[in-house]
């Protein structure tokens, strides 16, 4: 006598089915939220090969700008990674639950990690450049924030999940904190950190480049400038250099992570 099986319980199905029908509840209440315009949407779309056929060109005597420019976005990154990487390193080690030497200092950094994380990096620069005026100086300390909060998380995530045999061991032997630290914990955390750290870099110089449109200097300032005039050789000559400087840094990034 054979006996039917069902592969997919019925209980399975109804909740697949109630998914699919809220999103698309969801999708059409946000569409009659955003009140577009169709009729204007197809006639621009229209127009939209004659657009495209101006980006059908390149700017060759900009590239000097434009490197320049993109150099500075890469500096003003790696200057940020550079002070974010130390900054998230001290406050980690004081914020991580087995090793920090207070209970109150280590929630009150959490904390502050968790405000610096939840407001987004453009809102960061948009303080700075307003306090300090345009220019890399604020993309520097801008950046530095996005940076502190990322790192600082993803080294306190490192930390905490090391074993705590080796910290027990090291303090039965009245091994000072610092001890602990530099002897005890970080050589095993510096190929996890290096690969965070890479991580990072490959947003931070991203991140310089898109904030720069809002005035934090670099290659976003000119390809911002290029758009306001409808410069379409010089926006793809832009757009083209950030693709093959963001793809190189992209696998020097997961060769980096392999070591």
């Amino acid at each position: 006598m054979t006996q039917s099986i069902k592969l997919t319980p019925t209980k399975d199905k109804v909740r697949t089915f109630s998914i699919i029908v809220g999103l698309l509840t969801l999708f059409i209440v946000s569409l009659n939220g955003l009140q577009l315009d169709l009729d204007k949407f197809m006639t621009r779309f229209a127009n939209m090969g004659t657009v495209l056929s101006k980006f059908v060109a390149l700017d060759l005597l900009a590239m000097n700008e434009i490197i320049s420019e993109l150099l500075l976005s890469i500096f003003t990154a790696i200057g940020a990674l550079f002070i974010g990487t130390i900054l998230s390193l001290i406050f980690a080690f004081l914020a991580a639950r087995n090793i920090a030497p207070s209970n109150l200092l280590s929630i009150l950094i959490k904390a502050m990690i968790s405000i610096i994380r939840a407001v987004p990096a453009l809102v960061w620069i948009l303080m700075i450049v307003a306090s300090l005026g345009f220019g890399v100086q604020s993309g520097l300390v801008g950046l530095i924030f996005p940076t502190v909060g990322y790192l600082t998380k993803s080294f306190i995530a490192s930390i905490e999940d090391q074993k705590d045999t080796v910290i027990e061991t090291m303090r039965a032997t009245g091994a000072s904190w610092l001890q602990l630290i530099f002897e005890g914990l970080l050589p095993g955390l510096v190929s996890v950190f290096l690969s965070w750290i890479a991580i990072r870099l490959e947003g931070n110089i991203a991140e310089s480049i898109s904030l720069g449109m809002v005035g934090a200097g670099g290659i976003g300032m000119v390809l911002t400038k290029a758009i306001g005039q409808y410069n379409y050789p010089k926006i793809t000559t832009i757009v083209l250099v950030i693709f093959i400087v963001m793809f190189t840094v992209e696998l020097l990034v997961n060769q980096l992570k392999k070591i």
